[in-house]
């Protein structure tokens, strides 16, 4: 037997000890066994064979004599443990080691230092509290530490100090506590670490336990490589910079609880990819933002410098800092599952450039340097402080699903903002910093999905486009104070249903042109001298039906203009009526004969307005009219909290929310920007 297997069987606690004790060399032989403290022997003439239930050692001792034997046969069965067990105390540190060979540990005072020689993955077990200690692990091959009711706090720096790049499996037991040193006192430079917990290599999290950390220094978790959470429960408190701070982070699993307290301090941030598969991830932060030489760096739960992806799962995200954001992505953001839940509370404000030019900052639920798809899941955003934003791409914006015009259940996105400008001069052109619900700089789309947007403050606008708008289809509702939809360049309507509701702005504003080849568009604005649609080069109908309700540029009991500001082209099919006084909650229908064929709800106070109904489905010299008054009964279908509605008084549906018209191809602009 070599002395490695003897070193390794020593080392069980269940013994049987064969002990060869005579007085003469004729002496009868004795098998003496031991278990605990308990010892039985007899005569080994009487044993015709052993066998035990649990793992044990074999020794062979001669007490001192010379000892000579013939065996049959001797099978061993080797139990080797390779659980390292370290048990914390407030002064001492007790260490279990039991492979010398392999595992090399090294203590002083509370600091528990373990390096390995081989390859082989090993394992480790900490328990116990202290409230000065530290575990170091030098190790080059894969590991599984396990956290069993450990509560370790540390005065001079790290708790875990995971040295090497190897894969470390954290493996969560009963509930356990990290507190790192508000100062660090590194003993030589491979001590240097930022971090309560800190891994040079990916860490992995699992177990059904609950793990609280506190990053009193700078870091809660820290990984040059990834962090994957796949089950447990983990609460980062009060990190100074980041709670979780590495390359790539992965969620499967669990529940994540993040609080983020000081300024531009970040809850998740990572320098590649964040990706959201399963688990909850919760969130508060209060830190504010804040201005160095000119450049100003947010606070922010969730930062991603790479893509972010969420597939399922869930956030839950609470920011009540000025400026703050929920969610910021360098490159691109996908949905495709998963609850969003994201709120705003901040301010929005102003700040010097490092030119020493004026600029400001707004609260933003998400915000992405790039593009925004949107292809499923459920998103809710929240913003009530100055200038608050709701969804913001820098430059594509998409939300559904090409493959499904027709879908207005899924994606699901509400926005809704009550802040005002950051800046609300008497002059309009001078407010900047403005509240928006989805905000893109260059091309922003609608396939499908049930999109819902709601402003309250001054200059709320429902959807700003800073190029080109295409709908195609979904159902998509503002409710805004300023313009319920904005864009810089067109907009062009091919298919869904769009609803838009202007109380103090127009309903659609298009510094281009309106163009409408199907779907249903209705647009409400009560505030003169604004419009239900209003474009600067032209509003065209080639399909669909387009119902608006509008004050007009001037008085509209003496205007000679309709509810646009300039005339519908290619298309004269359809009715208007000037100087039509509306009542709050009261319908405006469109009547054949007796029959309601379609009707939308004043939601706004009592005004004089426009009202214009136009589709190429109407005939010519059709005899229509407009009337006012309650909620038609029988209704057929309807749509945006019974706003809008088609068919009633048992004369069943209007046929004309069957036309799709699609004279747009559907992603002939997708990749445009």
């Amino acid at each position: 037997m070599s002395s490695m297997k003897q070193q390794v069987l020593r080392q069980i606690f269940l013994v049987i000890v064969l002990w060869t004790h005579t007085l003469t060399v004729s002496a009868q032989w004795h098998a003496v066994f031991f278990n605990g403290h308990n010892r039985s022997a007899m005569p080994v003439s009487l044993i015709d064979s052993l066998k035990v239930a649990d793992p044990c050692s074999f020794n062979i001792f001669t007490a001192g004599l010379e000892f000579h034997a013939e065996t049959d046969s001797l099978i061993f069965k080797a139990h080797i443990p390779d659980t390292i067990t370290i048990s914390y105390h407030d002064r001492d540190v007790h260490v279990y080691n039991p492979r010398l060979d392999l595992y090399h540990i090294h203590t002083e005072g509370t600091q528990v230092s373990i390096s390995s020689s081989g390859r082989q993955p090993f394992c480790c077990r900490a328990t116990g509290s202290c409230k000065d200690g530290r575990l170091i692990i030098d190790a080059d091959t894969t590991m599984t530490l396990i956290l069993d009711s450990l509560c370790l706090s540390s005065q001079t720096g790290s708790v875990l100090y995971l040295r090497q790049n190897q894969k470390v499996i954290i493996d969560l037991s009963n509930s356990s506590c990290l507190s790192d040193a508000t100062v660090y006192q590194p003993k030589d430079t491979a001590d240097i670490s930022n971090a309560c917990l800190y891994a040079r290599g990916p860490l992995t999290f699992k177990g059904n336990g609950k793990l609280i950390v506190s990053g009193n220094y700078r870091h809660g978790v820290f990984s040059s490589k990834s962090v994957t959470m796949k089950d447990g429960h983990i609460f980062i408190n009060n990190a100074v910079k980041d709670g979780i701070h590495c390359d790539k982070f992965t969620m499967q699993g669990g529940t994540l609880q993040l609080s983020v307290l000081n300024d531009a301090a970040k809850g998740i941030k990572t320098k590649k990819n964040l990706t959201i598969e399963g688990g909850q991830i919760e969130g508060k932060a209060w830190g504010n933002m804040t201005v160095t030489e000119g450049d100003a760096s947010y606070c922010t739960l969730l930062k991603s410098d790479g893509m972010m992806t969420v597939t399922d799962g869930k956030l839950s995200l609470k920011h009540h800092g000025n400026g703050g954001r929920c969610i910021s992505v360098d490159n691109n953001l996908t949905v495709t599952g998963g609850m969003l839940n994201l709120e705003c509370y901040g301010d929005g404000g102003k700040y010097l450039t490092v030119e020493n030019d004026s600029d400001y900052y707004t609260p933003k639920c998400i915000t992405v340097d790039d593009s925004i798809f949107v292809k499923g899941g459920i998103t809710t955003c929240t913003s009530t402080g100055l200038g608050g934003k709701g969804i913001v791409a820098e430059k594509y914006l998409a939300i559904g699903d090409s493959a499904n015009l027709q879908d207005i259940k899924l994606p699901t996105v509400s926005i809704e903002t009550r802040g005002e400008c950051i800046v609300n001069n008497v002059d309009e052109d001078l407010r900047f910093g403005c509240p928006k619900g989805i905000k893109s700089d260059s091309l922003l789309v609608i396939y499908s999905g049930d999109i819902t947007v709601r402003t309250a403050g001054m200059g709320g606008e429902g959807i700003e486009c800073n190029k080109n708008m295409f709908v195609y289809g979904g159902k998509l509702e503002c409710h805004t104070f300023d313009d319920g939809i904005n864009v810089a360049d067109s907009i062009e309507i091919a298919g869904g249903l769009v609803y838009c509701n202007s109380v103090d702005n127009d309903g659609i504003d298009s510094n281009g042109s309106i163009c409408i080849s199907g779907g249903i568009v209705a647009s409400v604005n009560q505030h003169k001298p604004n419009e239900s649609l209003d474009s600067e080069n032209g509003t065209y109908l080639r399909g669909g039906v387009v119902f608006g309700i509008g004050s007009g540029h001037v008085d509209p009991a003496q205007a000679s203009l309709p509810c646009y500001s300039t005339p519908f082209n290619e298309s004269e099919e359809g009715i208007s009526s000037r100087g039509f006084i509306l009542t709050e909650g009261k319908y405006v229908y469109i009547q054949r004969c007796d029959e309601i064929i379609m009707a939308m709800r004043n939601d706004n106070k009592a005004f004089r307005s426009f009202v214009t109904i136009m589709s190429p489905a109407f005939e010519e010299n059709e005899r229509l009219s407009i009337v006012q008054g309650d909620c038609p009964l029988n209704v057929g279908q309807s749509h945006f909290g019974d706003a809008l509605i088609f068919g009633g008084s048992g004369n069943g549906s209007f046929l004309i929310t069957d036309i799709q018209v699609q004279t747009i191809k559907a992603n002939a602009y997708e990749t445009s920007y």
